[in-house]
């Protein structure tokens, strides 16, 4: 009797098992690619959230693939357990290593590239700047010249609360409303 065989012997499952550490070995360093991004270029919790989503969604895609390729599509527990293991020998052994020599040109790159980086953008910014102050000025002078002032005395432009005034000022201000009232 042919048919589907679903059960792999020891050795197989070993076998299995012994690919999916040693697959975890590019898990690791696709990891890595995160990690050094965030080195270099820092940035918020919701960029690092976008990433972790990313990264799983790219590892699944890689486990998927793992099963189809070597394992008849049948998922097992170890594959992930076992990419997890790679993951964890690179990063101790190979992963630091690199880390540390990415971080470094990293750091070499910025002190060489950041003083050009720097003047351009002050270059830049101060004629950005410019413009801006210009552009202000022409839809001032626009705004102003279209609005025509009021012309007329009665206008108590002043008119603050009666705390800080004398009985004098209080018995004159209220003189000056009554006339107000009076023409109005």
């Amino acid at each position: 009797m042919e048919g589907l065989e679903s059960f792999y012997t020891s050795g197989q499952q070993l076998w299995l098992f012994a690919l999916s550490c040693l697959f975890g070995i590019p898990t690791g360093m696709m990891f890595d690619i995160f990690r050094a991004l965030r080195s270099v270029i820092p940035h918020g919790k919701a960029a690092v959230l976008i990433e972790d989503i990313l990264f799983f969604v790219l590892y699944g895609v890689f486990i998927l693939s793992f099963t189809s390729a070597f394992a008849k599509g049948e998922f097992r527990f170890y594959y992930p357990l076992g990419n997890f293991l790679g993951a964890v020998l690179y990063f101790f052994t190979l992963g630091s290593i690199i880390i540390g020599i990415f971080r470094k040109a990293a750091a070499f790159l910025k002190k060489v590239i950041s003083k050009p980086v720097k003047k351009f953008a002050l270059i830049c910014g101060n004629i950005f700047g410019k413009i801006v102050i210009y552009l202000q000025n022409i839809s001032f002078k626009k705004k102003t010249s279209q609005i025509p002032l009021i012309d007329n005395d009665d206008l108590l432009y002043n008119n603050s609360t009666d705390k800080n005034r004398t009985k004098e000022q209080k018995k004159e201000r209220e003189k000056i409303v009554d006339k107000k009232a009076k023409k109005g």
